[in-house]
């Protein structure tokens, strides 16, 4: 999912001419040229997903606990970012039999092999306890290790993200070939929205293996990737950095309001609604930057700096707080937010450096092969 194509035969009601200033590919099979701003957006996401990971498994800033409140807004929209950008990407021309072979590949495959890395916790946490409470991990993990196989093997607590991603491409790939009005997608993405946040609010223990119902929500967002595509193609820069001062000043504000609502269902709403604005911010500021070379790789090859961020944000802090004797916790707030960017920046240059190696040593661990490098197939 790389670029701008028609969901299926039945879309001629949801397709237009592509303008002439943007050009019309599909990566993976016409190999034409990509639409940038995507890459950009999701480029976004993963730098957003880099600075969230800062926070530990306990979901406290320990090490910089003057982060905690940007985090936590980050986190209210940064993964419903890449389900929205998947509708805006999302394909169901190849039979279904072929679309569940691709999916797979792309998202099932590197979920196995990237979550070993969240099996060797437990275990390295029977070898050795005192190392995780030192680096305030936060996670019991010694309690029950087949707990936390099941959790890694069957419930995707792992590199989540894929496995939910894998249902909501499931539960949108035959809904594609039925709606063929915008208003379909719109009111069935919707509910399906509304069901997740329902099922979540009233039920907050309840979980489906294979994160199911997080795959619901994903296709919620997927569809409205999909009623929203054509107009975002069509949007030039210039009303994009209107839009995206719009809804990045009315989202923080309207996040800070809703820290001092105590109302779950009220609150629930206006996390909905921030969620929304987020996404749109980010996806303005994707179109108003247009061209950033930096971001364009980060989102070309998103899925293998996904894959490996928990572990290269966790080996970051290392070497930050335990290695350089870096002091977050007590640093002023001004400080703490140079030691986050200089934190962040220094994973991704690892993250950069990783994705070369998995590339180029283990291709088909995110989808790919040695002949087809140059070819990107990522699902995120």
């Amino acid at each position: 999912m790389t670029s701008i194509s028609n969901a299926s035969s039945g879309h001629k009601a949801l397709t237009a001419p592509i303008p002439s200033s943007v050009p019309d590919a599909s990566d993976k099979v016409t190999h034409k040229t990509r639409i940038r701003w995507i890459d950009i957006g999701k480029g976004i996401g993963i730098v957003l997903v880099t600075f969230g990971h800062i926070r530990n498994g306990n979901y406290e800033c320990v090490w910089l606990p003057g982060l905690a409140l940007p985090i936590s807004f980050i986190y209210l929209f940064h993964m419903p970012l890449f389900y929205f950008l998947g509708g805006l990407t999302f394909s169901s021309q190849r039979r279904f039999s072929d679309f569940l072979k691709v999916k797979a590949k792309t998202l099932l495959i590197p979920y196995y092999v990237f979550s070993l890395y969240f099996l060797a916790k437990p275990i390295a946490a029977l070898i050795n306890p005192t190392f995780f409470t030192q680096m305030h991990v936060g996670e019991n993990y010694g309690d029950s290790i087949a707990k936390q196989f099941y959790g890694i093997l069957i419930n995707g607590d792992g590199l989540w993200f894929l496995w939910a991603y894998f249902i909501g491409e499931l539960i949108v790939y035959p809904l594609s070939y039925i709606f063929t009005r915008k208003y379909q997608y719109l009111l069935t993405g919707s509910a399906l929205i509304a069901t997740y946040f329902t099922i979540t609010s009233c039920f907050p223990h309840f979980a489906l293996p294979f994160r199911i119902i997080t795959g619901v929500e994903v296709a919620g967002f997927i569809m409205l990737g999909i009623v929203c595509k054509e107009q975002l193609i069509a949007l030039r820069r210039s009303p994009s950095v209107i839009l995206f001062c719009l809804t990045a000043i009315t989202s923080i504000a309207l996040y800070m309001l809703t820290t001092g609502i105590s109302h779950a269902t009220l609150r629930t709403l206006c996390e909905i609604l921030i969620m929304l604005l987020g996404i749109a911010a980010c996806v303005f500021l994707s179109i108003s930057i247009m061209h950033c070379q930096i971001l364009e790789h980060i989102g070309r090859y998103s899925l293998s700096f996904y894959a490996v961020n928990a572990l290269t944000l966790n080996l970051g802090k290392v070497v930050f707080f335990r290695l350089l004797h870096i002091d977050g916790p007590h640093a002023s707030i001004y400080i703490q937010w140079v030691y986050g960017i200089l934190l962040t920046i220094f994973c991704l240059v690892l993250l950069w450096l990783e994705d070369l190696l998995i590339r180029r040593l283990i291709p088909w661990s995110v989808g790919i092969t040695k002949k087809k490098l140059t070819q990107e197939s990522d699902s995120i």
